[in-house]
C-alpha cells in the first residue's frame, strides 16, 4: 500500500464524494489506498470544518455521506465520460457557441487533472480546434438555431420572418417547431398557422425569429410528423399526395448510384442487368433532378418520374414540352 500524505487523501476524499454521495469507510481506505482509522480521521476533521458529512453505523460497517445539494452547480464527468463529452463538442457544427463550450470544458477538465496529478488521465487531450470539422453554421444561422432550441423547450410558438426562395418574397408568419433537423442544410420542422400545415423552415432563409407566448402553440401528432417524413424526399417536400417512383440503374453504375442516393428511404432491387431504386414521395422533382443527372445509365420506369425526367432534360436543351 503506497503513502500518501494527507492533502492527497483529503482531495481524493472530496472527489470520491463528487462521484459518489455514499461510502462505506473500508470502501474508501481501498479506493484512496490507505488505513480505514486514516480515513475515520481525516472525515472527523473534514466534519469538524463545516463538511456536511453524515455517519451511519451498521455493524461492522461505518457508512459516510453527504447530501445532494452539498456541491450546487458541480457535474462529475468520470475520465472516459470527459472524452466522450470532448469528442461529441468536437462533432458540432462549428461556430461562437461550440468554440466558446469547448474552450471552457477543455481549461476546466485540464485544471481538475493538474489538480489531481495527471490531466491525461482524464482523457482532456482535445485535438486543435478545428481539426475535426463539421457542418458549419453562419453566426445568424446559429442565433436562429439558439431561438427555435428555446421554443422546442419552452413549447412556445415562434414569429418568423422568412425568405421564400420559390416566390422570392418574404413575410411575416407564426410557427409551431417540433424538430431542429441539422442537415448539410439545417432547418426546423415546424406547423405554419398561416396554412396550419408542416412545413420545413430553413434556417438560412430566417430573417428575424423570437418566441411569442401570446400566439398559441400547435402540437402534432408522432404519426402525422412521420408521414411527413416519408413523404418528403431528401428533406424537401411538395404538396400533394405520395407516389410510387421507380428507376433503374445499369450494373456498372449500380453500386455508385446506391451510395449516393438523395434519401436514405429509397429500397434497392436487383433485376436482369442492373439495380431498380424505388421509393414513395410527393416531391417527384427532387428525385428527377437526381435521375438526370445519371445520364443513359438511369431509366425511368414509373409514369409520374418519367414525366418530370423528361421535362427537366427538355428544359435543360431548350426544347418545347
Amino acid at each position: 500500500m503506497g503513502q500518501r500524505t494527507a492533502t492527497e487523501t483529503l482531495f481524493g476524499i472530496v472527489a470520491a464524494f463528487v462521484e459518489k454521495r455514499t461510502w462505506s469507510q473500508a470502501e474508501l481506505a481501498r479506493r484512496l489506498e490507505t488505513k480505514p482509522e486514516t480515513i475515520r480521521k481525516q472525515m472527523q476533521e473534514l466534519q469538524a470544518g463545516g463538511l456536511p458529512l453524515e455517519r451511519e453505523e451498521d455493524h461492522p460497517h461505518v457508512y459516510w455521506s453527504v447530501p445532494k445539494n452539498w456541491l450546487p452547480g458541480v457535474l462529475h464527468f468520470k475520465p472516459d465520460e470527459a472524452a466522450d463529452l470532448l469528442r461529441l463538442i468536437q462533432r458540432a457544427p462549428p461556430g461562437a457557441l461550440r468554440s466558446r463550450v469547448r474552450d471552457v470544458t477543455v481549461s476546466r477538465l485540464q485544471s481538475f487533472g493538474k489538480a489531481s496529478n495527471g490531466a491525461a488521465a482524464l482523457g482532456v487531450n482535445a485535438p486543435e480546434d478545428g481539426a475535426v470539422r463539421a457542418g458549419g453554421l453562419t453566426d445568424d444561422e446559429e442565433q436562429w438555431l439558439t431561438v427555435l432550441e428555446d421554443a422546442l423547450a419552452k413549447k412556445s410558438a415562434v414569429k418568423l420572418r422568412y425568405f421564400t426562395a420559390s416566390r422570392r418574397n418574404e413575410s411575416h408568419r407564426f410557427i409551431s417547431a417540433h424538430r431542429i433537423d441539422l442537415t448539410p442544410k439545417p432547418c426546423v420542422v415546424a406547423t405554419c398557422h398561416k396554412s396550419n400545415e408542416l412545413r420545413r423552415f430553413r434556417l438560412s432563409n430566417v430573417l428575424d425569429a423570437k418566441l411569442d407566448a401570446k400566439e398559441p402553440f400547435r402540437s402534432v401528432a408522432k404519426a402525422d410528423l412521420a408521414k411527413f417524413d416519408e413523404s418528403s424526399m431528401g428533406g424537401f417536400r411538395q404538396d400533394g399526395p405520395a407516389v410510387k417512383c421507380a428507376f433503374v440503374v445499369a450494373d456498372t453504375d449500380a453500386a455508385w448510384v446506391a451510395r449516393n442516393l438523395p434519401d436514405s428511404r429509397i429500397q434497392e432491387e436487383s433485376v436482369a442487368g442492373g439495380t431498380r431504386f424505388s421509393t414513395e414521395t410527393s416531391n417527384v422533382q427532387i428525385l428527377a433532378r437526381f435521375v438526370v443527372g445519371l445520364g443513359s445509365s438511369a431509366k425511368a420506369e414509373t409514369p409520374e418520374l418519367r414525366k418530370a425526367v423528361q421535362a427537366l432534360a427538355n428544359g435543360a436543351l431548350g426544347k418545347q414540352k
